[in-house]
């Protein structure tokens, strides 16, 4: 399995999570049905903002940068510890820049994040994948990650 450092992102790079993420997230919740699309990133800039007041020095989250052996930038994680339960950590996003994806780094990935919670007291860890993203589906599900819990909906017309 690939190698992975994760490091404390910075400010300069969170300015691009940020905005990357709403967009991202924005249209998962488009995609799904969740949200319309004239409100979606009003709605997702809301939410990340509300759970990231101090951007990557929020008490309580973990937002880090992977670098890999060569010490270039391959992805990032966000994780809060204890929102639920202090035991509880719960990965709000984890990603692979476009250019580094098939390189077992989104296992690495995963697993740095999950050391990384280890470390800070956490003894469970979770998190919400959207139905549509089949890809990660099957790297936590081969990770070990269990279901805990289905939403399903079906449109009538």
């Amino acid at each position: 399995m690939a190698q992975l450092r994760l490091l404390p992102m910075t400010d300069t790079e969170f300015t691009v999570f940020r905005a990357e993420l709403i967009t991202s997230y924005a249209a998962h919740h488009v995609e799904a049905g969740d949200w319309e699309p004239d409100e979606a990133e009003g709605r997702a800039a809301a939410e990340i903002d509300g759970l990231l007041p101090d951007g990557p020095g929020t008490a309580g989250m973990l937002v880090l940068v992977a670098e890999n052996d060569s010490g270039e930038r391959v992805g990032h994680v966000w994780i809060a510890l204890g929102r639920s339960r202090p035991e509880h950590a719960w990965i709000f996003d984890t990603e692979v820049n476009s250019g580094h994806r098939g390189n077992g780094y989104g296992r690495a990935l995963l697993q740095a994040g999950e050391d990384q919670a280890r470390e800070h007291g956490s003894s469970t860890i979770g998190l919400h994948v959207f139905g549509a993203n089949k890809v990660a589906r099957n790297l936590y599900e081969s990770s070990g990650y269990q279901t805990t819990s289905v939403v399903m909906r079906k449109t009538l017309r």
